[in-house]
């Protein structure tokens, strides 16, 4: 559970919390009511602020939308970093990117290849990577290696990865894990842009 925020300004009114999460829910205003056993009426007039609800009146909407009453009093989950949303990833390179301070990878040189974090910077050993690799792209020619472990599952297209000797093609669904001090390499070998969601320990950028 989240820790209660100050701050109600970090919050969000009631109202805006409940349309919210009714909406992620895809409940209509007469679905939730029927779901919560109360009126339209109430929760159009507390989603439009124009009344403060009751407690009871909360329990029953929170129990309906399968949360607990601290919910509309807590800041939001990606407030709090757990979340990361699409747009929201950073975009990091192969190359210096120090103005996100991040660390390159100086024995990676990608051409073609896209990587997002896709983690929170509170994450202090596990980092999360989106990558994108246009057709034909890789890490570069040579094996490299660093400290930690990865893994990772291939979301879109087919990868190649050599690991030391050994080669192994993944297509989506597919995972693998392995010590980083085995040389490695990545290559999209579809003939279309190939997407992974690759994990590190401890953080690579």
């Amino acid at each position: 559970m989240t820790d209660v925020t100050d701050d109600p300004a970090d919050v969000g009114s009631i109202g805006d919390r409940l349309r919210a999460l009714r909406t992620e829910h895809g409940y209509s205003i007469r679905s939730l009511a029927e779901r919560a056993e109360i009126s339209s009426s109430v929760i159009s007039e507390v989603e439009r602020g124009k009344t403060e609800p009751s407690i009871s009146t909360l329990k029953r909407v929170a129990g309906a939308l399968g949360t607990s009453i601290t919910y509309f009093f807590t800041a939001p989950s990606q407030m709090n970093g757990h979340v990361i949303r699409a747009k929201e990833r950073i975009t990091i390179s192969s190359e210096s990117d120090s103005d996100n301070g991040h660390e390159a990878r100086t024995s990676m040189q990608a051409q073609g290849v896209h990587f997002e974090l896709a983690s929170p910077n509170a994450s202090e050993v596990l980092e999360a990577i989106f990558g994108r690799y246009e057709i034909g792209a890789s890490t570069g020619d040579e094996l490299y290696s660093h400290e930690g472990e990865e893994w990772a599952m291939v979301l879109k297209g087919r990868f190649k990865i050599t690991l030391a000797d050994e080669v192994y093609f993944l297509n989506p669904g597919d995972s693998i894990w392995f010590q980083s001090t085995t040389p490695h390499k990545i290559e999209n070998v579809a003939n279309e842009v190939s997407e992974y969601i690759w994990i590190d320990t401890p953080k690579s950028f």
